[in-house]
């Protein structure tokens, strides 16, 4: 019996040279006829098996260890004519197999539940292009909005990362959503502004191609504040055309221009085959709605070129920069408003602000490696950013005020490998991922106090040495055509090295240390599909976030990354025109971190829990005319241990969203025109620990045209249609006031966008 269960591990670990013997690989590239752009999400199936898979990203398949035979594949995706072929496998070669796909009009009544569905939870989606255009966007940022229940406020003159809201997560400026893109990483651990700190803003909107979001810790592909969601952005491998395109907008109440922004996307002029590749420049000028002027300023440019080796083989580099500065008028009390101090647009402190710059290096290489694909990626960023805020004004320092300086500068290096292989288990198709990543970040925080941006006194100065390394596992088992188990392993090792810089005394204790974590997550998703429009989802796993490498020295035994246990149970199914998905979730936490607005930090509050239901609706009314909606309830509580009881006060978790909703119907014509009216709810949240002090809902209309003809594009965008006066970001903060006595602790906000409108222009060639 052991020698049988050994024989078994053997097959199971070492499939690719246990079982090559007479059978055959097929491999191959989707793209569209027309166009020539790749499809990822395209359905392979293969008729006397059950071995289905879908496109990647990339538009690559591969199916693997089939027998000698005639077999005949069929392709579907919607919005495309199902295409079969007829194939003979004689010979252990892989067989490279081009696949062009005639486009259609889309039809939601055409769309059928796979077996093999890409997504492994039922809130987990692919969100692709075709659901950008009809979205307000100003930076890559926007597009997070796509993402269900997805939130983001600015409050900082538009340079700074937007603040998320998921799931009932503050996730501050990247806490609880891991972001990337293209496999870089964006969230920056150990930030000078805040754990976690993800800026999307060098990332040009109109060069993304797709998003892969899944919720929950379920996934063993995401480590590190990977809590709340993951999202992975995917940039275009080739451009399908080149685009000039100008854009103006103006908020009415200003009487002027308020907002321009150039843009160019261009193939570069390599011969076609061996070499693709085009570069993109933005550039905005941006100077808001607030009484001071914003003067907010970006340029970003981006480039990607891909090189085919050979049939097997491709590598691909990505450089991406960008710059940007900006004024802000804060955080505002409700008091001076409301006392006609300032108006809803004015600032107590007018020299708020920043600067940032992120350059990007980015090469992956794929490559056939036996009957797998193997990848790897190596990446180096180097970021500069400077903050000036003024979040209590004279509450410490009643004669020169309170603005603080914050600086973070660092470089960041990073590899990830990655192999893939199908192989045959028991009879089963399955398909094993091994996969390895490492990251160093060299980091210089400051913080000063630096009233009318002038550097009075060193608050914090560190040298902070952090790396971290992972190596994950998964294995997806398909039991048969209706059900499969996706098992997942992944251990993270993080090692933090902290120098201070500032000498210690009476005022200031000394935090130079070094100390190491380290976290082992299992992971297990089910899924079971009934029929072609009916499916049902398991999920569970543990994951986690790290924290802060200066908070993480000061307790030295401790070697465990706070850790965060999900379990989601959902369904997606398919009625006529109409797809649903809705899923029920709950998440313990470990470790919360909560915003602190008097001094611009975080704190950590002990473990959480959270429970809620995701509900989307997609559904095709009329053959021009789409609706779509999305439904977000949360509860989160402070507990007093992980897996323990709810406080008995003081447990509420501050600006943790309750209930969120978007949605919107799109219409879309034959001759090239395009409408859509979108909205967005926020219902009133607690804003402290308390619920005593509340941050109020609000709900947004915006309005979406595009019409193309020939060779030229034009839009309009109207954000905030009906001119609501509502608050972005909010916080209970307490301040104090130039002429006040004593302090006032009550609701600070930045105040939303009013009516705003956008032409665009664009020349497509």
């Amino acid at each position: 019996m052991k020698k049988r269960c050994m024989y078994v591990l053997i097959l199971h670990l070492f499939p690719t040279y246990a079982l090559l013997a007479q059978t055959g690989t097929i491999r191959g590239t989707v793209s569209d006829q027309t166009t020539g752009i790749i499809l990822s999400d395209v359905s392979i199936s293969i008729d006397q098996t059950n071995n289905h898979v879908h496109s990647n990203g990339k538009g690559n398949f591969m199916l693997v260890n089939l027998a000698y035979g005639a077999y005949e594949l069929e392709f579907e995706k919607a919005g495309y004519e199902k295409q079969t072929q007829k194939i003979i496998i004689n010979s252990t070669d892989t067989l490279n197999l081009p696949v062009s796909l005639v486009s259609k009009s889309i039809s939601l009544g055409e769309i059928a539940i796979a077996a093999d569905k890409p997504v492994s939870a039922a809130s987990s989606s692919y969100i692709s292009q075709a659901s950008f255009s009809n979205r307000p966007k100003n930076s890559a940022q926007d597009l997070l909005r796509l993402v269900p229940g997805l939130f983001i406020a600015q409050h900082a003159g538009g340079g700074k990362a937007e603040q998320i809201f998921i799931r009932g997560f503050d996730c501050d400026h990247g806490t609880d959503i891991a972001t990337f893109v293209d496999g870089l990483p964006v969230n920056m651990p150990s930030h000078g502004h805040g754990q976690g700190y993800a800026d999307l803003h060098f990332l040009i909107p109109e060069v993304v191609e797709g998003m892969n979001v899944f919720k929950g810790t379920s996934s063993p592909l995401y480590g590190d504040f990977a809590t709340g969601a993951a999202v992975n952005f995917k940039t275009y491998d080739s451009l399908p055309n080149n685009l000039i395109q100008l854009e103006g907008g103006s908020v009415p109440q200003t009487g002027s221009m308020t907002s321009t922004r150039g843009l160019a996307l261009l193939k570069l002029p390599f011969s076609p085959g061996k070499v693709s590749s085009y570069f993109a420049a933005d550039v905005i000028n941006n100077s808001g709605y607030f009484k001071i002027n914003q003067d907010f300023k970006r340029v970003n440019i981006f480039s990607k070129t891909t090189v085919a080796l050979n049939d097997y083989s491709k590598i691909q580099l990505t450089v991406s920069g960008f710059g940007s500065s900006w004024n802000a008028s804060g955080q505002i009390p409700e008091r001076a408003v409301a006392s006609g101090l300032i108006s809803r647009y004015g600032s107590i402190d007018p020299n708020e602000g920043g600067t940032t710059q992120r350059n990007n290096y980015n090469l992956v290489y794929n490559t056939k490696l036996g009957s797998g694909e193997f990848e790897a990626q190596a990446y180096v960023s180097t970021y500069r950013f400077k903050l000036f805020s003024d979040f209590t004004f004279f509450l410490n320092d009643p004669v020169n005020g309170d603005m603080i300086e914050q600086d973070d500068n660092r470089t960041v290096r990073g590899l990830n490998c990655k192999y893939t292989s199908g192989h045959t288990l028991l009879g089963m198709h399955n398909r094993f991922t091994l996969g390895a990543t490492y990251r160093s970040d060299e980091i210089e925080n400051q913080l000063w106090h630096a009233p009318q941006r002038i550097r009075l006194n060193a608050e914090a100065h560190a040298l902070i040495h952090q790396r971290s390394s992972a190596i994950y596992m998964n294995e997806v088992f398909r039991f048969s055509s209706h059900f499969r188990a996706e098992v997942g392993l992944r251990y993270d090792y993080f090692v933090f090295d902290v120098e201070d810089l500032i000498p210690t005394d009476s005022a200031h204790k000394n935090y130079t240390g070094f100390n190491y974590q380290s976290a082992f997550n299992p992971k297990l998703n089910l899924i079971y599909t009934a029929n072609d429009r009916l499916q049902f989802f398991f999920n569970t796993g543990s994951g986690y976030h790290s924290n802060d490498a200066r908070s993480v020295v000061q307790d030295k035994t401790q070697h465990h990354l706070p850790i965060a246990v999900s379990t989601e149970l959902g369904t997606l199914f398919h009625i006529r025109k109409t797809v649903i998905s809705a899923a029920v979730w709950a998440m313990d936490l470990s470790n919360e971190l909560v915003y602190v607005g008097d001094d611009g930090t975080t704190e950590n509050r002990g473990a959480s829990r959270r429970y809620g239901v995701d509900v989307s609706l997609r559904s095709q009314i009329l053959t021009w005319l789409f609706a779509d909606a999305d439904l977000n309830f949360s509860q989160g509580r402070l507990i007093d241990t992980l897996f323990g009881q709810q406080r008995k006060t003081n447990y509420y978790i501050p600006l943790a969203p309750v209930l969120t909703s978007t949605g919107g119907l799109t219409a879309k014509f034959n001759n090239g025109l395009e409408f859509s009216l979108r909205y967005r709810y926020m219902k009133d949240r607690p804003a402290n620990e308390s619920n005593t002090i509340v941050a109020h809902g609000y709900c947004v209309m915006d309005f979406t045209a595009n019409y193309k003809v020939k060779r030229y594009k034009f839009g309009l965008v109207i954000e905030n249609l009906l001119n609501t006066q509502w608050n972005e970001a909010q916080f209970d903060t307490e301040t104090r006031l130039r002429n006040e006595s004593k302090p006032i602790d009550e609701l600070h906000f930045t105040p939303g966008t009013p009516f705003y409108a956008k032409l665009i222009v664009g020349y497509v060639f």
